[in-house]
């Protein structure tokens, strides 16, 4: 599988994501719920790095259930089992493996990934082979954004370029920005029977963590903005973005629409 990752892997990236998991919980976990599932499960987490989404499906499927997060950093690992330790969650262990020829002891009951699939030069594939860790019957759901669902309103002018520079820097990096609308599709093309779909996301004003949210987005793919040659870097002024964003949105009483996050589950025959 591509382990190419659009972001970079600075300390910056790794704060950003810590941001962006306490921004996304309660929508993943909503959409988690919606999907299917539910206490008792044998989960396996693809692409969990941290282990944002290994905690919050360690609560759904609670003591009776085992979460299995997998990840090919070690360094990511370490911090996940060190959080998960650190949260009393005796169900969930990590395993560090490629995604590509993963084996298991013993098939799950269900196989989750959160903003993985985007990663991936052919997410099906992807998907097919690791739905084989799953027993038939079983789940396999996957979350994903589509960032032109981003939006200001009402709309103030840099907040809206900054959405406009994340798309612009995710397609330079070759990174579809709006890849959760296929995952029905991905889903179905894996050979999985797609049962829902749906869509959350949060959104905030200047007093909220969005400002810094978006500024941080943007400082981890300013080098892909700045090489699509859509904005210079002295007019990103990228150490004041997030306070000249919050600024805007007080001064206009707006609110930012973070990208949605959209997920689709589906059935293993």
């Amino acid at each position: 599988m591509n382990d190419e990752y659009a972001l970079g892997r600075t300390t910056g990236e790794a704060e950003r994501l810590q941001l962006q998991a306490e921004v996304l919980a309660p929508h993943s976990m909503h959409l988690l719920r919606l999907a299917g599932l539910t206490r008792g499960m044998r989960v396996l987490d693809t692409g969990c790095g941290v282990g944002d989404v290994s905690m919050l499906l360690a609560e759904l499927v609670g003591p009776d259930g085992i979460v299995t997060g997998i990840d090919n950093d070690p360094a990511a690992l370490d911090l996940a089992r060190a959080r998960a330790a650190s949260a009393g969650l005796a169900n969930v262990t990590f395993l560090q493996a490629d995604l590509t020829g993963l084996q298991v002891d013993e098939q799950a009951d269900a196989l989750v990934g959160r903003l993985i699939l985007l990663h991936l030069k052919d997410p099906a594939a992807a998907v097919r082979g690791l739905s084989r860790l799953v027993r038939p019957g079983g789940l396999v759901t996957f979350q994903e954004f589509n960032s032109s669902r981003a939006r200001v309103v009402p709309a103030t002018p840099l907040a809206t370029r900054c959405i406009d520079w994340i798309s612009a820097g995710l397609r330079a990096g070759g990174v579809n920005p709006d890849i959760g609308e296929l995952v029905p599709s991905i889903l179905h093309d894996a050979g999985l029977t797609v049962r829902g779909a749906a869509a959350s996301g949060p959104a905030g004003d200047a007093e909220s963590p969005m400002p810094e949210y978006l500024a941080a987005t943007v400082t981890s793919l300013l080098p892909l903005i700045l090489a699509h040659g859509q904005v210079t870097e002295a007019e990103v002024d990228i150490d004041t973005l997030a306070e000249r964003v919050a600024h805007e949105l007080k001064e206009a009483a707006a609110t930012f629409w973070s990208p949605e996050i959209a997920a689709a589950w589906a059935v293993v025959p």
